[in-house]
């Protein structure tokens, strides 16, 4: 399937998209820390930086962040070769109010390391299947922190791999109109 464009935008934001064929091959860290760093670059309400990251690398970790993941998410993503929890203070730090943009910091954290990643020739598949009590008990997460996403991380793999559900749909989606997702000051008049 092929997306069409009307201007021109970075080639990594017409490229990007969530594949779940992952290679189990594992990745420089190099890489990965550097992700990670375009990351924190993210702009944030006062630069709050409330994004957090926890990583699994290590087999150890893996098999851990692996068992938060839906039975369905598992059944593709325990093959990358990296996984990684997004968090999100709920709180500033200069004053210990309520952040009620953190997650939409977090978003735009996680926008960033997903382009970085594409730039790098890099895979990411963000996942809302998951589960957050278990993440937030068996990785002692304080309740500071709201748990936002999972993030499966590495390198494209063979699509073969996949079962016949996930193989259907192993391509970019169908993006919506830019006219149907802009709206007018008095649309909603």
């Amino acid at each position: 399937m092929n997306r069409t464009f009307e201007h021109e935008i970075l080639k990594e934001i017409k490229e990007r998209w969530s594949p779940r064929a992952f290679s189990e091959e594992k990745i420089n860290k190099e890489d990965l820390i550097a992700v990670i760093e375009a990351a924190h670059y993210a702009p944030s309400c006062f630069n709050e930086q409330p994004w957090r990251f926890i990583i699994a690398y290590e087999e150890e970790d893996l098999k851990i962040m692996r068992s938060v993941l839906t039975e369905k998410n598992q059944l593709w993503a325990n093959k990358a070769p990296v996984l990684i929890l997004i968090l999100s203070c709920k709180y500033f730090s200069a004053n210990k109010k309520g952040n009620s943009w953190n997650k939409f910091d977090a978003g735009t954290a996680w926008g960033f390391l997903s382009l970085e990643a594409q730039r790098r020739g890099l895979i990411t598949h963000a996942m809302g299947g998951f589960d957050a009590e278990k993440a937030r008990k068996d990785l002692k997460i304080p309740d500071e922190y709201d748990i936002i996403a999972a993030v499966a991380f590495g390198k494209m793999g063979n699509i073969n791999s996949l079962g016949e559900s996930f193989r259907k749909n192993e391509q970019p989606g169908i993006r919506k109109s830019v006219e149907e997702i802009i709206f007018n000051v008095d649309s909603f008049k």
